[in-house]
């Protein structure tokens, strides 16, 4: 290279790496931020629970409290009755017994007086027997007789109510009153201890929330500036590279299952001097590009890679360490060439094993080895100059442009379609069919989640069930993925879109330049023939041969035009479905949890905080059911279409959409690939003949929020379906498995599962090989928590007649 060069070149690779590393620097923050706020925000959560059993708690302890107070109060005033009914009971006892001994000595002195008045009346009635004094005396003995009896009685009575007073136990019951009131007031000391402590908690978590909220808050503010940060170095780094290296990027698959090829794109190189001959015609040095030659390289060895490394790849005639385009004789892409301005882009598809074809090339790296999955890779393009250019700018120097950004290949693993995540019968254990009935009333009984799965038999994957807290009022104002990124969240379905959409433009694709190439052989037929019609020496048989020959030819290019003018405008519809599908991607809106979580922040669960899914014992009939159960919801989704429509006054919608019946097997094999052909080709024209109706309708972009919803999961229902039926035709196979709720299962954050709770139930799916290396080949996957159902945790060990109800929460404390 000439120094001018030399220095340009070293300031774009310069420039560009130094980008790179930035670009990698704010990345890796960024990515640390994510978590610091995950954990940030799974603190305030758990501070935010305990708070909220802590209101609870300290609401039933204070009606605890109050009763303990009124008992106390009740046991105190008990006490002190008590006490004075000793009191006046032994007071009773003196004085009854005083007054009984009175009444004795009282009874005594009648008892004698009678006796004497007796003996009188003896006397009397001897000597003078019906007198007056007789009578008198009679009178007085009938009297005196009936006081004795009187004093008798009232002697009896004075001694059965001392004996009785003195039966009264009041000590006893003092005693007691005495024991029972000392009890209320320990009790009372440690209901008011244990409230005090509560009360105390109370403030103390409520102050340790405040501080959860400000250090939630600033790590939302840091994530928030990272992204911008991100964003705008990522914006740098893509705006130079357009500018001073071709453009050139990488794009990797984003479909499920082996990621065996890459695509490399780049801008052709455009001469600095457009001129032309007097005639006007363009100059050949307006082409000034002999050919361009893509190399891959290893990241780790990319710093040292030169000219001269790059220049000894295809001097040495290493043919599979290069991939050689050459603009003069145009290569038919694997992609269509894109005209972008003036400039071309050239895109090419790569395969990373396989024998090297025109339509499969393969390329290895720039020391001759095939490309590894889970490796770090950066492309080279070499651009040779025509030497009639080189003449023109006085340089002999060739251009090697500065490495890509680097890209890693790896398989993408399969995640749980969250339609099938669902709540399933209660499991008992121990279960007996023989046992008693009060045995079966102490069984716990668990909460069981079945989902199903495509899996390829030759990965090892691990499914991981961690449940998110579903609980709005603890969870609102904290930051989200969408308001980070509003695309990453839904980086999932967006791919899928992609995914699926780009197969069948690539299919049409293929069928159009079938047809190009079938029109273009017929045109140059036909006027060949036309030549040789005009000719004078053709003879008169071979010229009407040919002419007949022309007829049907021509026939034939107006068949073949209309077929396709067809299938462009096939196309050009099935591009505007993709449109609304992408465009009908809620991407704003925030479904569940209310918290960050993403990828990144699912793959770094800790052990004890998810549960490890184990597989059900398949059946002849799990995946015939799975997919019987898929065409009913697409079933139930057109029906939602239909409604919508009907309710926004588009009464022709009923008619148009009930023509599209669904079309169950009666029995999926998934060796009969004829059928499950048929199977996709029906959900495609069935999907794409509603698409249709809609954009025909000029609802491109549905404002009304039913019908948005409804094409929402038409489009997502019927896309699932595509993809599933596809990944068996790719040797997929449909596992169901199982996640049981024990006691001890904690939610993603490791806090115990609170009962009567909601939880999001999220399958993340993770490469298992014991070799590191192998499971640095798989991108993980994630489960769409946004649509999943959210289910109801029940204590397996809760007393279901438990009385004491704990009060909710309805204070917002974000």
């Amino acid at each position: 290279m000439s120094s001018y060069n030399d220095n340009l070149h070293s300031s774009v690779v310069s420039s560009l790496s130094a980008q790179e590393l930035e670009l990698q620097k704010v990345e890796a923050k960024r990515e640390a931020s994510m978590f610091s706020l995950y954990y940030a925000q799974g603190a305030r959560i758990t501070t935010a629970e305990e708070l909220e059993i802590t209101n609870a708690k300290y609401a039933f302890e204070k009606l605890v409290h109050e009763q303990a107070i009124i008992d106390s109060d009740v046991s105190t005033n008990v006490l002190t009755s008590a006490n004075n009914a000793k009191d006046y009971t032994a007071k009773s006892v003196t004085n009854t017994s005083v007054a009984a001994a009175n009444v004795q000595i009282a009874a005594n002195a009648i008892l004698k007086l009678a006796s004497d008045t007796g003996s009188i009346f003896s006397i009397i009635n001897a000597a003078d027997f019906d007198t007056d004094i007789y009578a008198q005396s009679n009178k007085a003995s009938v009297l005196m007789n009936d006081t004795a009896y009187a004093a008798e009685q009232a002697s009896q009575h004075s001694m059965e109510a001392s004996s009785s007073i003195a039966e009264v136990t009041t000590a006893n019951l003092d005693s007691k009153a005495t024991v029972t009131d000392s009890t209320m007031k320990d009790l009372l000391s440690v209901v008011s201890k244990q409230f005090d402590d509560t009360t105390t908690l109370l403030a103390t978590q409520s102050a340790e929330l405040a501080t959860a909220n400000t250090e939630e808050k600033q790590a939302e503010g840091i994530l928030e500036d990272l992204s911008v940060g991100y964003e705008a170095t990522e914006e740098a780094y893509k705006l130079s590279n357009d500018e001073l290296n071709m453009s050139l990027t990488i794009k990797t698959p984003v479909n499920v299952g082996n990621h065996d090829y890459y695509t490399v794109s780049f801008d052709s190189y455009k001469s600095a001097f457009q001129e032309q001959t007097a005639d006007g015609t363009p100059k050949p040095t307006n082409q000034p590009v002999q050919n361009y030659n893509i190399i891959l390289v290893e990241n780790s060895k990319s710093p040292t890679f030169s000219m001269n490394d790059a220049e000894g790849i295809i001097t040495g005639g290493y043919t599979d360490r290069y991939f050689q385009i050459t603009p003069t004789t145009p290569l038919e892409p694997t992609e269509p060439i894109v005209v972008t301005n003036t400039n071309h882009t050239i895109t090419q598809k790569f395969y990373i094993s396989g024998e090297s074809t025109a339509e499969k090339p393969v390329l290895k790296d720039s020391d001759g080895n095939p490309l590894e999955l889970g490796k770090e890779y950066t492309i080279y393009v070499l651009t040779v100059f025509t030497m009639a250019y080189k003449k023109v700018i006085n340089t002999f120097d060739d251009y090697l442009s500065a490495p890509s950004k680097m890209f890693i290949l790896q398989n993408q693993l399969n995640a749980a379609n969250a339609n099938t995540i669902r709540e399933q019968k209660n499991v008992t254990d121990g279960d007996d069919p023989t046992a008693e009935a009060a045995d079966i009333v102490t069984t716990p009984t668990y909460q069981v989640i079945d989902f199903g799965v495509f899996k390829k038999p030759a990965y090892e994957v691990e499914y991981r069930c961690v449940f998110l807290p579903n609980n709005p009022n603890l969870v609102n104002g904290l930051l989200t993925v969408e308001e980070i990124d509003s695309i990453e969240n839904n980086v999932q379905r967006l791919n899928k879109i992609e995914n699926i959409y780009d197969l069948e433009v690539s299919l049409i694709n293929d069928q159009i330049h079938d047809l190009t190439v079938k029109t273009e052989k017929l045109k140059m037929t036909i006027a060949d023939n036309k030549k040789k019609i005009d000719a004078k020496s053709t003879k008169e048989s071979t010229r009407k041969k040919l002419i007949s020959e022309n007829e049907k030819n021509e026939e034939n290019l107006k068949e073949e035009e209309k077929n396709l003018t067809s299938l462009q405008a096939s196309l050009a519809t099935l591009r505007k479905i993709k449109e609304l599908a992408i465009s009908n991607v809620n991407i704003d809106v925030h479904i569940q949890p209310g918290f960050f979580f993403n990828l990144t922040t699912a793959e770094k669960i800790s052990a004890g905080s998810y549960t490890v899914a184990e597989e059900i014992t398949p059946t002849d009939t799990d995946l015939h059911t799975y997919i019987n159960n898929s065409y009913d919801k697409i079933q139930q989704d057109i029906e939602a279409i239909e409604k919508a429509l009907i309710s926004e006054n588009d009464i022709k919608g009923k008619t148009e959409l009930t023509a599209f019946e669904k079309n169950i097997p009666s029995k999926l094999d998934p060796s009969d690939v004829a059928q499950i052909q048929s199977d996709i080709e029906h959900l495609r024209q069935t999907r794409n003949g509603i698409l249709e109706f809609i954009i025909a309708d000029e609802i491109v972009n549905p404002q009304g929020e039913k019908l948005q919803n409804a094409v929402n999961e038409f489009i997502e229902d019927c896309d699932q379906l595509i993809i599933d039926l596809l990944q068996i035709l790719d040797g997929y196979t449909f596992k169901k498995m199982q996640v049981t709720l024990a006691a001890e299962t904690t939610d993603n954050f490791g806090n115990r599962l609170i009962n009567n709770n909601m939880y999001i139930p999220t399958i993340i799916s993770v490469t298992n090989n014991t070799d590191e290396t192998v499971n640095s080949q798989f991108i993980n996957a994630l489960s769409d928590f946004n649509h999943t159902t959210p289910i109801k945790y029940i204590d397996p060990y809760a007393n279901p007649d438990k009385v004491v109800t704990y009060s909710q929460l309805t204070t917002n404390q974000s």
